[in-house]
């Protein structure tokens, strides 16, 4: 419960939990807020890896025969599990509010309960061994947490085994498959078989279990009709195979500007498939060997070959796939999102994100932005997700130099105060900064334009292009009419009657009259003019200013003239065009 006298140290102090995930390939660390102001989006105060591959040390250099696991390892596991619990305590982390768990290579370890038993009599902590149902359903929690929707196939590529299953969340409401499959074809496990095996007769044996487990998920009908309609299925991955893999795709994309972060990169089908094939038949990553992956390991690049072989192979077995989507998400973060409520599920992360930093009278921006929008006919994302968002963020660089302002925005989701949220896709990352730069004039000098075109293009890489490209132009215009508003009402103070918009669509062959400029209505001596092009979908919106206030007329009489030079310019080209009227009253 959070009262008016809590500050937000104490709400999160208060709320604070740590997650152990012992996985096959590290040791995972976390100490998370699930305060419900921010619980969506579980922003971590502490997070930590110990790079112990628990697979690997149950086995020799060039053998299959499996060994318990060395009790120097466990010590080792052990001194670093009460290090964690020390810090647990600096943080004051209730002793019930820290959840230990733990996935294959624990499972299967012969020595297993040694194991845990030697865990709990360092830390007093309970290892909880997921089942391979339960990894595979909280391993989905994870995916799903990543984004703001899920609907498609997941697989999740682990050290020792990988998991099969299908998703969907929508408003917070989970379903997945009541049978996802586990199946022993970690990146950890097939990278020792290809030195003792034929590869060709591994990519046999995968393409058929694959085949069973696709029969075992049992897709539901009304998902392989959406796919069927839409051209293929979504594939959500997480795992740090497939991470890797994510990795190195990025990194053959030299000019993409979200290197960084993971989280929310999606390529096409053909393109990561291309690669997975490369890695299969050459048992090399591309490029020179010399060369490193950013974020991906020795050990980890060693093992592409192996997810190259698991993928081309599973690509056969699986239906028709459209797009593939990475996720940070896993086991850890999966933890976390199975205790949230629907309510807390069903929101929308880059909301959640933006709201720390939104203006007092936020809601009344809102409400005055969406005025200048036909609500209608503009893309979802940009109408429920973006305009929000922007709004939340209108005045996080009012304190920055003029210079600087439009530059830092543009930047905002991919290095700025939001970068490090969790759920952000890279497209809502780059069309919010698209936005907020726009907000701010959209001045910027030409190696940050070029930076701008890269992340449109990141919105323009899958779907329907004409569509990718209206979701850009309608971005571009709110970001443009917000900087007419923020100009207008730079404190918030927004009275009724004052300043407002009114839209209308109409054909452009029935418009007579061009674009007055604010001077001609001001003079009331515009002359129209015809001009028809039934080709495209004409928006006519109308900005309805106060005559006698003092405040409008002297403050922003440039910025509307500037309006409509911007929204003349946007509309060149465009499918949609909008058109900017001035009406003085």
């Amino acid at each position: 419960m959070i009262s008016d006298s809590d500050n937000e140290t104490e709400v999160v102090s208060r709320n604070l939990c740590g997650v152990v995930d012992i996985g096959s390939n590290g040791i995972r660390f976390s100490i998370s807020s699930k305060a419900s102001h921010h619980a969506r989006i579980m922003p971590c105060v502490f997070k930590d890896r110990v790079g112990i591959s628990l697979y690997e040390v149950q086995y020799a250099a060039n053998s299959l025969v499996k060994a318990p696991i060395p009790s120097t390892v466990i010590h080792e596991v052990c001194s670093a599990m009460k290090r964690f619990k020390l810090i647990c305590e600096d943080f004051g982390v209730p002793e019930t509010g820290v959840r230990v768990v733990a996935t294959e290579a624990t499972r299967e370890a012969l020595n297993s309960q040694e194991f845990i038993d030697a865990i709990f009599e360092s830390t007093g902590w309970d290892v909880e061994i997921l089942t391979k149902q339960e990894e595979g359903k909280i391993g989905a929690y994870g995916v799903i947490s990543s984004f703001n929707t899920v609907s498609g196939l997941y697989i999740d590529l682990g050290g020792g085994s990988t998991q099969l299953s299908w998703i969907k969340c929508l408003n917070g409401e989970i379903t997945q498959s009541s049978t996802p499959v586990s199946l022993p074809f970690g990146a950890g496990a097939l990278t020792r078989r290809l030195k003792f095996e034929s590869k060709h007769a591994l990519l046999l044996e995968i393409v058929d279990a694959y085949k069973a487990a696709v029969a075992k998920i049992d897709i539901p009908k009304e998902m392989s009709d959406e796919a069927q309609l839409n051209g293929g299925f979504d594939l959500y991955t997480c795992g740090g195979g497939l991470r890797g893999m994510g990795h190195l795709l990025l990194s053959q994309i030299k000019e993409y500007p979200i290197q960084t972060i993971i989280n929310g990169f999606s390529c096409s089908f053909s393109e990561f498939s291309n690669m997975c094939d490369y890695l299969f038949l050459k048992e090399k990553v591309p490029g020179e060997s010399i060369s490193k992956i950013f974020k991906v390991s020795d050990r980890r690049a060693k093992q592409l070959p192996a997810v190259g072989l698991l993928m081309s192979a599973a690509t056969e077995a699986l239906p028709n796939i459209k797009n593939v989507h990475f996720s940070e998400g896993g086991v850890r973060e999966g933890t976390l999102y199975s205790i949230l409520p629907r309510e807390i599920r069903a929101q929308d992360p880059l909301v959640i994100a933006t709201r720390p930093y939104a203006p007092l009278l936020v809601h009344k921006y809102l409400d005055l932005l969406r005025t200048a929008i036909p609500t209608k006919e503009i893309p979802k994302i940009v109408y429920e997700r973006i305009a929000p968002a922007l709004c939340n963020l209108a005045f996080v660089h009012a304190s920055y130099p003029k210079e600087l302002q439009p530059t830092a925005a543009l930047r905002v989701g991919t290095s700025g105060i939001i970068a490090g949220c969790h759920g952000l896709s890279h497209r809502s990352r780059a069309l919010i900064g698209i936005a907020l730069c726009n907000r701010w004039g959209g001045d910027i000098p030409e190696p940050e334009e070029e930076h701008k075109k890269l992340l449109e293009d990141i919105v323009l890489r899958d779907g329907d292009k004409l569509e990718r490209e209206r979701t850009i132009w309608w971005t571009k215009y709110l970001g443009t009419i917000m900087y007419v508003i923020c100009g207008v009402h730079p404190g918030g103070n927004i009275g009724d009657g004052v300043f407002h918009f009114s839209t209308s669509e109409k054909e452009e062959s029935t418009i007579d009259m061009q674009m007055l400029s604010l001077d001609e209505s001001l003079a009331g001596n515009g002359k129209p003019s015809s001009s028809a092009n039934p080709n495209k979908r004409v928006f006519e919106v109308v900005v309805k200013i106060n005559r006698n206030d003092l405040k409008t007329i002297a403050s922003v009489r440039q910025r509307i003239i500037t309006l409509q030079k911007k929204i003349r310019k946007l509309s060149r080209g465009s499918s949609d065009k909008v058109k900017i009227n001035v009406e003085f009253y």
